[in-house]
């Protein structure tokens, strides 16, 4: 299932607004720049999963009701088939498949990173929490604010994910990574 930038930006508004809260709360407990986040509203920009994540902290939901628009459902266990994951275009480079993402209150949030090859710069974020990414396929880096980490299939990196990071594939191919946010 695929979910496009306008229908997640519009859930946000509607829970922002049905919450009560304005532009400049969500802003200053997100700590997503006021302008940004008006951009992110209007489903004219991608948003990163990142902020995503930050969003639905702040409103106290599971990240699924933004990405799909229903409750996770799933006590116990959860299964999701290849190919079922509900996908989010972060940028035109990444590809978010979140996994798990009917089962009720989740820990971690897992997804399958699909980093397709760019000269571009790297973008970085950061979000509360921790981080985990493991290379399943590719070669990639793993830029933090004042260090640089190479990874190949199978090797892995945990990380706190406040410190700004940003994942580069490397040798002009496909990348696809499992990342774990806690």
């Amino acid at each position: 299932m695929k979910e496009g930038t306008k229908e997640i930006a519009q859930r946000i508004k509607k829970t922002r607004e049905k919450l009560g809260f304005s532009i400049e709360e969500i802003s200053a407990q997100t700590q997503i720049n006021k302008y940004q986040y008006e951009d992110y509203e209007s489903g004219e920009i991608d948003i990163p999963v990142s902020a995503i994540l930050s969003i639905a902290e702040c409103f106290k939901i599971d990240i699924s009701v933004l990405l799909t628009g229903e409750k996770p459902t799933d006590i116990g266990y959860s299964v999701t088939k290849k190919g079922d994951g509900v996908s989010v275009e972060r940028h035109h480079r990444y590809k978010y498949q979140a996994l798990a993402h009917n089962f009720v209150n989740k820990i971690g949030k897992p997804f399958i990173i699909t980093i397709d090859a760019s000269d571009e710069e790297v973008h970085f974020n950061n979000h509360a929490g921790q981080e985990f990414i493991y290379v399943l396929e590719g070669h990639i880096k793993v830029h933090f604010k004042d260090d640089i980490v190479e990874l190949f299939e199978g090797d892995n990196v945990y990380f706190d994910a406040n410190i700004p990071h940003a994942i580069k594939t490397e040798n002009g191919k496909r990348s696809r990574c499992l990342a774990v946010v806690f």
